[in-house]
């Protein structure tokens, strides 16, 4: 026969030889020191844990059975059996499943906290960190002396040398202006070659200078934003003035008229004179726009506005596709007059 019983620890179920009752052994499961029950006795002995004393009787190792029982060897000359691990009880499963749930808990508490601090460091940057807003001050051009000027550079467009030299050369010839209220632009060539645009200001505008440098947080962005800023602008500049040669030399082979000059005025001749800010910024008075018409890249932006204009909001322009990529508006005075054109 055989005893059987359960660790009162791991709950393995452990079967042993008769002769072993009532001597002590180690569960092969968990390691812990039993005394093995003698169910011969009137009252069985419980089982506690006890360190080894001298007096004490050896100790037995213990073996698992195939059947994932649970046996005392009495040999402590033969090497131990190899011991395949018993099934793992409820117990152990919910232990386990408990400790899993801790560890999530943990993690998504981590991550709770985490996103808590980040969600305030953005708040109290938002409130009192860099605002691109305030008061900027302006200086009125001399109408008499009022113009910019800019050649256009159509190398690298993929043009022909005979299709750029033409349309210069008939341009220099007979120059084209594009006049309205709000400003008068000329294409015009030049003896030297090239093509050029020149600005002025409407019969009932003026140029108006910006001093940008007084504003650090403007400057700041404008130094870490401004690549970024002049790809949209530099790209319709290349593909519009492309069109504008292939336009103008099948105008000059077929006797037709050049039709869109004033979308031309805006694409070609407006974005050779400006920057990649002067492209997004726009100028508001009594709620009419008027636009950004030149960048000095020395902390100047011109702006076409009403003559007399005293104040005005500059604000960031929204492009065709919805987006107002400058995220500032300004309030500008103008307090001053330049003598001539810078």
């Amino acid at each position: 026969m055989a005893i059987q019983f359960d660790c009162p620890y791991c709950t393995s179920t452990l079967k042993v030889p008769d002769e072993t009752a009532g001597k002590q052994g180690d569960c092969p499961r968990c390691g812990t020191k039993l005394v093995i029950p003698n169910p011969f006795t009137a009252e069985a002995q419980p089982p506690t844990q006890k360190e080894p004393t001298q007096s004490a009787p050896q100790q037995q190792p213990v073996e698992q059975t195939s059947n994932t029982e649970q046996t005392v060897d009495q040999t402590n000359d033969s090497p131990p059996a190899s011991i395949q691990p018993a099934p793992m009880t409820s117990a152990t499963s919910r232990y386990l499943r408990r400790r899993k749930k801790s560890n999530w808990g943990g993690i998504v508490l981590f991550l709770f906290f985490f996103s808590m601090m980040l969600g305030v460091a953005f708040y109290f940057y938002w409130i009192y960190g860099p605002r691109l807003e305030g008061s900027l001050v302006a200086a009125r051009l001399n109408s008499q002396s009022a113009k910019l000027e800019q050649r256009l550079k159509p190398a690298g467009l993929g043009l022909s040398d005979d299709v750029i030299q033409s349309v210069n050369q008939h341009l220099n010839e007979t120059p084209r202006r594009v006049k309205s209220d709000l400003m008068d632009l000329l294409f015009y060539g030049s003896e030297k070659g090239g093509l050029y645009v020149r600005l002025k200001p409407g019969d009932k505008t003026e140029l108006v200078r910006v001093e940008l440098t007084g504003d650090s947080a403007l400057m700041d962005y404008i130094s870490k934003n401004g690549v970024q800023l002049d790809q949209p602008r530099l790209a319709e500049y290349q593909s519009e003035l492309k069109q504008f040669y292939t336009d103008w030399q099948h105008s000059l082979e077929t006797g037709e008229d050049v039709h869109n000059l004033i979308n031309y005025r805006n694409t070609v001749g407006l974005n050779s004179l400006m920057g990649g800010l002067g492209y997004h910024m726009e100028a508001r008075v009594n709620n009419k726009i008027y636009p950004c018409v030149h960048d000095d890249f020395q902390g100047g932006l011109y702006f076409l506005v009403p003559k007399g204009t005293l104040q005005f909001e500059m604000t960031g322009r929204e492009l065709k596709s919805g987006r107002t990529p400058f995220p500032g508006k300004y309030q500008v005075q103008v307090t001053q007059e330049y003598p001539s054109a810078p």
